[in-house]
């Protein structure tokens, strides 16, 4: 039942929304070159779901000065849609990259194309190029890009390992990195289902910058290596310290 009363509310509530959203990005194209209005909407439609949510709590922690003036790449770990939601905290406006199977998703699909974010098509000769090339448009417009560097979500929590993409766009365009430890959505929404689960609480910190000056010193891999070893510290650390809930359902 509990499923069924979220998911009903969240159908209605997304075709409003998209709607509202089509409406606003029409209106604002021609004078947001940057779409931040679109991204404020969507800052809403993503959080509202979780704010809302009696059974759920959210943990925020910021350990970065983060400057909403400048630009970065936004690295995350990722176990569930529901991080996606979780990084519209930051007080930035991004894009983000995804994989060709997200963008043919019905109202996330087709938030991420009213955003300007970019694809990335796995295999696909010449993809990666591509995507270098749309991350270095929106960077020029001040920007920030948002990627989750496992590619793909994972279905036990464990961290996977990361992919160079969001390290090489960091690198090309002369950015720092926001690392962001992210915790406890896989106890909302697992990976791989459709069914929410009942009382849990999840958590996202975001780690100190590394700096562009130590991006640009630093080989790709090995700029992947330390932001997977931050984000499991930091995983670790939650997981040892967290309040333990009692699960419903």
């Amino acid at each position: 039942m509990y499923n069924i009363i979220y998911w009903t509310i969240a159908v209605i509530d997304a075709i409003i929304l998209m709607i509202i959203n089509l409406v606003v990005f029409f209106i604002t194209l021609p004078f947001d070159p940057q779409r931040r209005i679109i991204h404020r909407m969507s800052w809403y439609w993503g959080l509202h779901y979780i704010w809302f949510n009696p059974l759920w709590k959210m943990h925020y922690r910021c350990e970065a000065q983060i400057d909403p003036k400048k630009s970065y790449v936004i690295a995350a770990n990722h176990q569930s849609m529901l991080d996606i939601s979780l990084i519209y905290n930051l007080p930035l406006v991004f894009k983000w990259v995804s994989k060709r199977e997200v963008f043919k998703m019905p109202f996330v699909g087709w938030m991420l194309k009213l955003h300007g974010d970019i694809l990335i098509d796995r295999g696909k000769a010449g993809s990666t190029k591509q995507m270098l090339h749309e991350a270095e448009k929106w960077v020029n417009r001040t920007c920030s890009i948002a990627v989750f560097p496992e590619g793909t979500r994972s279905h036990d929590g464990q961290l996977q390992d990361f992919k160079e993409g969001a390290f090489l766009i960091a690198k090309m365009n002369r950015l720092p990195i926001l690392p962001v430890a992210i915790y406890g959505t896989k106890d909302m929404l697992p990976a791989g289902s459709a069914k929410f689960r009942g009382r849990a609480q999840c958590f996202v910190h975001v780690l100190p910058e590394i700096s562009a000056e130590t991006v640009a010193a630093t080989k790709t891999r090995d700029l992947s290596n330390m932001v997977r070893s931050m984000i499991h510290e930091k995983i670790a650390e939650i997981n040892s310290a967290r309040p333990k809930t009692p699960k419903n359902g």
